[in-house]
């Protein structure tokens, strides 16, 4: 059975690295981006079934790269994976953070800083529907 690929795009490197060796120490195929810009790129090309997305992203920001994906998913141009966004910026109230998380059509969202068990566990049940 292949691997199931991951794109992960955040702009600091310990974060990356960590990530992605626990990742691939549980059997996932890891990709990675730095900016916005390589991200949209890379999704396009790529098949994942998972992008773990920084917000705060040099080029285009992770919201920004989050809706032109699912916009580009729904019109069948590339095909569909689930983005999960991590964040170290709460916002400063409820409504604007449901706002901004509902603008950007992720599927889920993880605040810094975080654990990686904790990155694992939103990861698998974004991934549950596509494991059966």
């Amino acid at each position: 059975m292949d691997r199931l690929r991951i794109l992960l795009v955040d702009d600091e490197q310990d974060i990356v690295d960590t990530v992605k060796y626990s990742l691939e120490m549980r059997g996932f195929a890891v990709d990675v981006a730095y900016d916005g810009a390589t991200a949209l790129t890379k999704a396009r090309t790529g098949r994942y079934a998972v992008m773990i997305l920084d917000v705060m992203l040099p080029a285009k920001n992770g919201y920004e790269v989050s809706r032109v994906l699912k916009d580009e998913m729904a019109r069948g141009e590339i095909p569909a994976f689930k983005i999960l966004l991590i964040t170290a910026r709460k916002l400063d109230n409820a409504m604007r953070e449901e706002f901004v998380s509902t603008w950007s059509k992720a599927d889920a969202c993880l605040y810094k800083p975080f654990d990686l068990e904790g990155l694992i566990d939103k990861l698998t049940g974004l991934l549950e529907p596509v494991a059966r």
